[in-house]
């Protein structure tokens, strides 16, 4: 083809001028090379179209096989332990996989926003309590009275802030958790998704789900207008009432689903997911019960204190409120235990090779959630690493680890002696894995792995 094209246009040539005859030449050599790109040029769309990656390639070294000493190739000494669940809940939060961690190191965390509620409830309750404590212990009658005062107030507050807790903590358990397993959930006539073994069960259940309906009704009801003006007691006692109508609710759900018979459109994979979702449901009411409970005890101790005043005698007056102040304690505790269980925390120093866990996920007690690598090097040792794999700054010696989205982050090191067979380094934990040859290469960047 592109032969016959190059006659047609000598033959053009030829009968043209001579002054034509250039202008004619590089027309002709224009629409010549056009064609030939068309023709044999780079097609776009096709199957061997590749977008090039100009990435470096780097070769990582394990830190512990360059531990001083070793003669010999020790590549994944050392053991792995499992850091698992204290409790129950939906994951927000885990650290990479390949991430270093030290001992205490957060590496995932849970929706916590019930037990902050609680520990911050807890907390102000123990200052009232101390605050209170303090005043009896030296003060005028007046200024003590005042305090005790404070405390009630205090105690309502922390009391309102418990039963909108639980409105939301029975509003979850049954709309978002319970409400997975049924179709017109919000109807006169709810239905299990389920196939269950226990008919009766599954009729208990859907009758039982409209009753549930009527506690949300009220409960959504009475929250916009709760206050400390409110009938605290009696608002304390239908919501803890209606709670563990919620909790049986529950139960009797956690029972159906053990009973339950996979089908077609509901799996055995489906069944888990509901068990795992109702159980953590359960212990969000269960830790409700417990609050509401510790509330009606905080408010009747400071409403008794402020209608007792300063009647009796001082030893009197200073046992009630160190009583007061161990009882906010225990609370206190109670709630900073609960709380420190939805922050998932390493014993050992390491790697994290693995996790179970991903955000999102609503796992159980006692669930694995990320396995660290530790090393057998012990802290402070000696490692001899290559020369390449070291490199100098004027802030100092560093060497390079690779991230999971491949790039390069910089571990400071502190450097001794040199020889031919390389760099005696400190500041490792020996669980690294670091780039061979560092040279050319800075923070940041982004980088393959052979």
């Amino acid at each position: 083809m592109i032969g016959e094209m190059f006659g047609n246009v000598w033959r053009f040539l030829k009968g043209v001028g001579t002054k034509r005859r250039w202008v004619a030449v590089v027309v002709a050599i224009v629409i010549i090379g056009g064609i030939g790109f068309v023709t044999f040029g780079p097609q776009s769309g096709t199957d061997d179209e590749t977008v090039p990656d100009d990435r470096r390639a780097v070769e990582l070294i394990s830190v512990v096989d360059f531990a001083e000493g070793s003669e010999s190739s020790t590549s994944g000494a050392g053991s792995e332990t499992v850091v698992r669940a204290e409790t129950a809940g939906k994951i927000t939060q885990v650290v990479p996989v390949g991430s270093r961690a030290s001992a205490g190191t957060t590496i995932a965390l849970f929706e916590n926003a019930a037990q902050q509620a609680a520990l911050l409830q807890a907390e102000g309750a123990l200052e009232a309590a101390e605050a209170s404590l303090e005043k009896t212990q030296g003060g005028p009658r007046s200024e003590r009275i005042a305090v005790l005062e404070t405390a009630v107030e205090s105690a309502e507050n922390s009391t309102v802030a418990t039963l909108l807790s639980a409105y939301a903590a029975v509003d979850s358990a049954i709309r978002n958790s319970a409400d997975e397993m049924f179709s017109n959930s919000e109807t006169n006539a709810p239905r299990l998704n389920f196939v269950s073994s226990n008919a009766q069960r599954i009729s208990q259940l859907e009758n039982n789900r409209v009753l549930m309906s009527v506690i949300l009704d009220r409960q959504s009801s009475i929250s916009t207008a709760l206050s400390t003006n409110s009938d605290l007691e009696v608002e304390l006692n239908a919501t803890e009432s209606e709670v563990r109508d919620a909790l049986a609710f529950i139960d009797t759900l956690i029972a159906a689903i053990n009973e339950a018979i996979p089908t077609g459109s509901i799996t055995s994979s489906d069944i888990a997911g509901y068990k795992t979702s109702v159980s953590s449901a359960r212990t969000t009411l269960t830790t409700s019960l417990s609050s509401i409970a510790s509330a009606r005890g905080s408010l009747e101790t400071a409403e008794k204190n402020l209608e007792e005043g300063l009647v009796g005698a001082e030893d009197a007056d200073l046992a009630a409120a160190a009583a007061a102040v161990k009882q906010a304690q225990g609370s206190y505790d109670a709630a900073l235990a609960a709380y420190r269980k939805t922050i998932v925390r390493t014993d050992v120093s390491g790697t994290i090779v693995s996790c179970s866990a991903e955000v999102g996920d609503v796992v159980s007690v006692g669930s694995d959630i990320c396995r660290v690598k530790t090393v057998s090097a012990a802290p402070g040792s000696a490692f001899i690493l290559p020369l390449a794999s070291v490199k100098y700054t004027p802030a100092g010696a560093f060497v390079f680890i690779v991230n999971q989205d491949g790039s390069l982050e910089v571990i400071e090191v502190e450097t001794g002696l040199v020889t031919a067979g390389g760099i005696t380094v400190t500041g490792l934990l020996g669980d690294e894995f670091i780039v061979r040859d560092v040279r050319g290469l800075k923070a940041g960047e982004l980088v393959n792995i052979k």
